[in-house]
Parts: structure tokens; C-alpha cells; sequence
């Protein structure tokens, strides 16, 4: 859709500057047959120039100078744990295809005036079958027995014999005999398809006006050079100017631009040295082919570079496993500096994309084998083709890594990196781990980055075993419901949102270290640091068989409408949440579930859906308002479907056959630097990009 977009784009600006050099260069002229040619050249070369291309002219830069190449690279390690936190929106939006609604449009005028040209022609036809075949000084004619004004229509000549004089019927007729001659009822047809298919086009119009002008003024020129004496000729168009014209697509013998044409009966023939001003079409026929050949050959290769990528790496024959989280962790020789080195050096931003303004992250996977070597290097979150092509490119020109190991021996690992493309003049390279992480309120993401240890021990970010909340993630989330308080200064001020915070889960399962990552407000991100420093212990995570320091991270929503039914007065005894509500969150909480295939292919995104409830609470009419991926969308039917009837019926209020709004969002903070831009939803589903 987007190619047929970009063809109709190119024939209209070429038909346009083709017309607006009609006006300034021919206009005025007596070259009525160079003008005709002029008009059908310019047709038949903007229909065709978009699939013209020269290899040899030069690529066109015209959009100034380029930024400096820049990149930024993020690292991300995976891990397999999900938390699922409350929030709340009811509103159903849907994407708008611009593209789709304008080809429908376009469509919709080409039918109305497809029917319009159908209806013309079945005119025509149904005045010939009405006409009776005479001969008429020597010439076929079609006597119409109503009074009708004389036109022409390829080999057919339709006119009222009793309306005019022999005289005049001398003139219609020579006049006639030269358009049916000269063809000129082709150019009629070839402009009026024109205005069918590109009716939004004022210029289209306007040049099937002069084309028809012009054509008029090729037969009166004609008539003329037979002897026929100008003022008697001139006396007997006037005398047919208030009489309505049959058909818009024949050659009218009278035509509403009389006054046009009288005036260049009557001047002088343009010498022959002014069709020197041709000359100046050349060169921006030049610049239209130069455009359309840069355009190609920027979109072929594009077009390579996605076969080449289609074209995916063949995966060892090792039936061996393909392991996420190791012991120890692969890495690339020299560390984490020689790898930062190695992109900033290699990775080179993309001209086409430079020019298109075109930024973002791409994440790529691929898997560290047990030599060292790379293999089934994937996009699996694509930005735009070229940026695409440039990250997986110089991946696999890395150099062979140091192996992840699982109980001292080689593994295979399944590793992330993430490569974010940044049009700024700095290179700007830097570690952003993403996962099981902390970092206390106040401070930048990046502290935490730096900091690798509590009270002098090493923190994990993945564990063989990970930290537990006491009685699991249901008794985790009972514990958030019941113990957040919607502070009653950001209730008046209408602040909500959903704060990110990581904290350490130390070896004896104490809460350590706790920092916000993506901060809403200072009163809901105190209040969230309040509710984790005051948890209860948790069950540590463990390494092999020793209970090791680990990372964890927690996204808290704090909604409005949730925090005036569950917080009313915000006084010291601070009632808890509705109970109802409690059962219903704690419902989606348990069941909901990232699917692991939209894990592994990092996909994410907003799911959401409506539903009905019958006054049993029974679930009906489920249907996806908004979905992403197969796999997002059938988890949440199959959450909403597996209701039970008191749970459903806590969202009607009571009401029968009540119509309910659910949202959801995937989002695997491995996926960016920082978890931010969630957008608002009935639950957020967190994970982690694993195997």
C-alpha cells in the first residue's frame, strides 16, 4: 500500500511541474501541435518516470548536512520472573491506518468518476443509435433529429442539420473532418482517465482544460488555412456560444472558452526561435529521473538487506541446551570497556537514516556457543530496516567471546544486546543492566548501575534460586494491596502514576537498598519506598547451594479511582482496600501470565478487551478491542474467560448484562535502559526477556 502511495506521489508532482511549465513557458503561443505533444509527452513521462532509474547518475543529497554518527549501547541481562501490578483505565482506543483511509478515499473518487466516464460514453452511444447515417458534402454525419450543438467523437460526427446554414454547416463540418483527422478525441479520453484517476489534483483539471482548449485551436488554425475567411468564422462560433454542450469528453464545435480562442485566431504566429524554451524542460526531467534513481536504489538496498537478514544463520547441529542464566555469564574479551570500545568504533549510523531523522533501540539476540563463537544472531524488536542491518552486521563481525559456564563446564548462552541509535554529536556508550537491580529514591538509575555490592558483597542480578516473598507472589501482592496508602496531598493534586523501584534482597532476607528507577511524584515514591523498606523478610535467593545478596524490582501503580475506594479519610486507622476489589486483583495477579514465546521474541505492548457479564456472572462476548500479538491477546481471553461468576460480577456493580473494559500490558524490562512510558491499564504484566 505504501509503494502504490509513493507511485501516485511521484505522477502527480511530475504532471504538476510539468503544467505549471506549460503556463509560464507555451501558454501564450501559436504552437498549437508542439502544444499537444508537449501535453502527451508530459502525461505519458509521469506515468512512466517512477519506474525509470540510471544507475549511473549521482545519489541526490537533498536534506542539508548529516548528523555525525553516533550510538548508544545497552546491555540487558534476562531473567525469568514476572510481577503483575494494578492500575486502572477504561477507555478503548484504537490505531487510526492513515495509509489505509486515504487509499479509500482515493478509491471512492476513482469509482465516482469511473461511473461519471461510463455514463458519458453510454451518452454518446445512446445519441448514435437516435442519429440517422447521412452523407453530407462528402462526408459521413449522424443526424440528430433534435436540436443538439455539432461535435465529433473519434469517427463520428453528430450535429442538427436544420440548426445552421449551409455556410455554417460548411465550417462545422471542415472543422469536425480535422479533429476526427488528427485524433484528436484520444486526448480528450487520455485527460478525462486523468482527472478519473488523479480527480484530487487541481492541476489535472486544470491541464484537461488547456488540452481541450488547445485542440479546439488546432482546428480553428486548420479551418483557417483552408481559405475560409476569419470574421464569417469567428460570426458563426458566436452565434453557437449559449448553446449547451452535449458531452464533456468529445470535440465540441463550440466550447465555453470562446473568447480564448478568438484571441488566438487572431495573433500573429509565434516565431519559430521561441521553441528554444523546450530546452528548459530538460533539465528538470533530469532532476526527476536523478530523484526517482536515488529513491531506487536507496529502496533496493533496503530490499537486499532484508533478504539478507531472511536469509537466517543456521543453527548448530548440538542438541545441547540453550541456556539464559549461567553461573557465569559470558563475556566479551577484555570486559565490558573492550566491548563498549569495540561498538563505538564499528557501529556507524546509517546515512538513509540520518537523513530520515530516524532513531531508536534495536534489540538484538543472539547465542555465545561453547567456543566462544556467535551464532543465530535476531532482531527481535526492530526500529527501521537500516538501523536494523547496521547492529546485526556488526555483531556478527565480533570477535569470538569467553563462554558461559554452568557447574565449571562450557555452555551455550542466549544473550541480549540491546543498541540504541541516538542523532546527537556525542558518542555516548554506557552499562544500563535491566532486570533484578536497585537503587534508592532520589538517585539516578545509573548509581545503582556502579554500585555492585552491599556492605561489601557482591549483588546478583540473577540467582539459580530467587528471592521469595514469604507465602509467594499471592501473599505479595495482599501485602502491597493492604499496606500502600494513597497519600491525601497527591489525591488533591490528582497525581497518579507507576512508580518503579529495585531493591536487594540480602542473603539473610532482609530489604536493602531500596531506589527508585522511574519516579511519578516525591509523595507516591515515598510512599512506595515506605511500603518495601517495611516488608517482612523474604527467603533469599541462592547461587548453587549458598544464599547469595540478589536484585529485584517492583513497579507500584498508584490510580486515583482506586485510592478513593480504598483510602476514603487517609486518617491514622486507614481502612483497607474494598475487599471485593482485593478478590478481583488478586484473581488476575495469580492467573495472569507472560506467555514464554512473547518473552523469548521480546514482544510487548498493550492488550485490551471487553466483555460481558450475564446477571449469573457469566462470561460472554469476549472480544480484543486492541491487540499486539496472538499469544498476549489469548492469554487475556483466557484470564477473562476463567472468571468466576461472584469475581466477574465485583466489576458490574451489580448491574445485568453488563458490558466491562479490560486492559493489560506486557512490558520485559529487559527491553530498555529504564522501564518508563507505562501506559495506564488494568494490570501491568512485567517479565523478563528469557529462553
Amino acid at each position: 500500500m505504501e509503494t502504490i502511495l509513493i507511485y501516485l506521489a511521484k505522477v502527480n508532482i511530475a504532471l504538476t511541474v510539468f503544467y505549471i511549465l506549460f503556463l509560464i513557458l507555451f501558454r501564450r503561443d501559436t504552437f498549437f501541435a508542439f502544444k499537444r505533444y508537449f501535453f502527451l509527452f508530459a502525461i505519458a513521462f509521469s506515468l512512466i518516470y517512477p519506474f525509470l532509474t540510471i544507475n549511473g547518475l549521482p545519489t541526490l543529497h537533498l536534506f542539508g548536512n548529516l548528523h555525525e554518527n553516533t550510538a548508544q549501547v545497552v546491555i540487558g541481562n534476562p531473567s525469568a520472573t514476572y510481577i503483575v501490578a494494578d492500575a486502572s483505565d477504561k477507555t478503548a482506543t484504537k490505531t487510526f491506518d492513515w495509509e489505509l483511509s486515504l487509499c479509500c478515499v482515493i478509491l471512492a473518487g476513482i469509482a465516482f468518476g469511473t461511473v461519471r466516464l461510463l455514463w458519458q460514453l453510454s451518452s454518446i452511444f445512446r445519441i448514435k443509435r437516435k442519429s440517422v447515417k447521412q452523407l453530407m458534402n462528402g462526408i459521413i454525419v449522424y443526424q440528430y433529429p433534435d436540436e443538439i450543438t455539432p461535435f465529433s467523437f473519434f469517427h463520428w460526427i453528430f450535429l442538427h442539420r436544420e440548426s445552421h446554414t449551409e455556410k455554417e454547416l460548411a465550417h462545422i463540418l471542415l472543422h469536425e473532418q480535422i479533429h476526427k483527422d488528427q485524433g484528436h478525441s484520444a486526448d480528450i479520453l487520455l485527460a478525462e482517465l486523468l482527472c478519473t484517476f488523479f480527480w484530487y489534483n487541481p492541476f489535472v483539471w486544470l491541464m484537461k482544460k488547456d488540452m481541450a482548449i488547445n485542440l479546439e485551436c488546432l482546428a480553428d488554425n486548420g479551418v483557417l488555412r483552408q481559405g475560409i475567411n476569419s470574421r464569417e468564422y469567428q460570426y458563426h462560433l458566436l452565434r453557437l456560444t449559449y448553446h449547451e454542450t452535449a458531452i464533456q469528453i468529445v470535440n465540441n464545435f463550440n466550447v465555453s472558452q470562446l473568447k480564448q480562442r478568438i484571441i488566438m485566431m487572431n495573433k500573429s504566429k509565434s516565431p519559430r526561435g521561441k521553441l528554444a524554451k523546450m530546452l528548459i524542460v530538460l533539465p528538470f526531467i533530469l532532476l526527476m529521473i536523478s530523484v526517482n534513481s536515488s529513491f531506487a536504489r536507496n529502496e533496493n538496498q533496503k530490499n537486499t538487506n532484508e533478504n539478507i537478514l531472511q536469509d537466517k544463520q543456521k543453527k548448530t547441529n548440538s542438541n545441547e541446551p540453550v541456556f539464559v542464566a549461567v553461573q557465569k555469564m559470558p563475556e566479551f574479551v577484555g570486559g565490558m570497556d573492550a566491548l563498549m570500545n569495540y561498538l563505538s568504533t564499528n557501529i556507524q549510523y546509517p546515512a538513509e537514516a540520518q537523513q530520515k531523522g530516524i532513531h531508536g533501540t534495536v534489540i538484538i539476540s543472539f547465542i555465545v556457543e561453547k567456543d566462544g563463537s556467535l551464532s543465530d544472531v535476531q532482531v527481535v524488536r526492530s526500529v527501521d530496516q537500516s538501523l536494523d542491518n547496521e547492529a546485526v552486521k556488526v555483531i556478527k563481525k565480533m570477535p569470538k567471546w569467553i563462554p558461559g559456564q554452568q557447574n565449571g563446564k562450557n555452555v551455550r548462552v542466549k544473550f541480549t544486546l540491546p543498541v540504541e541509535f541516538k542523532l546527537n554529536k556525542e558518542v555516548q556508550i554506557t552499562i544500563n543492566e535491566v532486570g533484578n537491580g536497585s537503587t534508592n529514591s532520589g538517585q539516578s538509575d545509573n548509581s545503582y548501575m556502579e554500585q555492585k555490592s552491599v556492605n561489601g558483597e557482591e549483588v546478583f542480578d540473577i540467582a539459580d534460586t530467587p528471592p521469595v516473598f514469604p507465602g509467594g507472589q499471592e501473599a505479595l501482592f495482599k501485602y502491597l494491596a493492604s499496606n500502600i496508602k494513597y497519600p491525601a496531598e497527591a489525591m488533591n493534586a490528582k497525581k497518579e502514576g507507576i512508580v518503579v523501584c529495585k531493591f536487594v534482597v540480602q542473603k539473610d532476607g532482609n530489604i536493602t537498598d531500596v531506589k527508585v528507577i522511574r519516579n511519578v511524584d516525591p509523595l507516591l515514591d515515598k510512599e512506595a519506598v515506605r511500603v518495601i523498606e517495611a516488608m517482612p523478610k523474604w527467603e533469599p535467593g541462592f547461587k548453587g547451594n549458598k544464599p547469595v545478596n540478589v536484585g529485584f524490582t517492583i513497579p507500584i501503580s498508584f490510580k486515583l479511582d482506586m485510592a478513593e475506594k480504598s483510602s476514603t479519610n487517609n486518617n491514622a486507622t486507614q481502612e483497607k482496600p474494598n475487599k471485593a476489589d482485593a478478590e478481583y486483583f488478586n484473581f488476575i495477579s495469580r492467573n495472569i501470565k507472560y506467555p514464554v514465546s512473547a518473552q523469548e521474541k521480546g514482544i510487548t505492548g498493550l492488550i485490551k478487551a471487553n466483555y460481558s457479564v450475564s446477571e449469573k456472572g457469566e462470561i460472554s462476548n469476549v472480544k480484543i478491542l486492541r491487540g499486539v500479538d496472538p499469544s498476549l491477546e489469548a492469554e487475556v481471553m483466557r484470564v477473562i474467560k476463567a472468571l468466576p461468576p461472584d469475581i466477574a460480577l465485583i466489576k458490574t456493580g451489580g448491574k445485568a448484562n453488563a458490558d466491562v473494559d479490560f486492559s493489560v500490558y506486557f512490558h520485559l524490562l529487559g527491553k530498555e535502559s529504564t522501564p518508563t512510558n507505562y501506559p495506564q491499564s488494568d494490570f501491568v504484566v512485567v517479565g523478563y526477556q528469557k529462553e
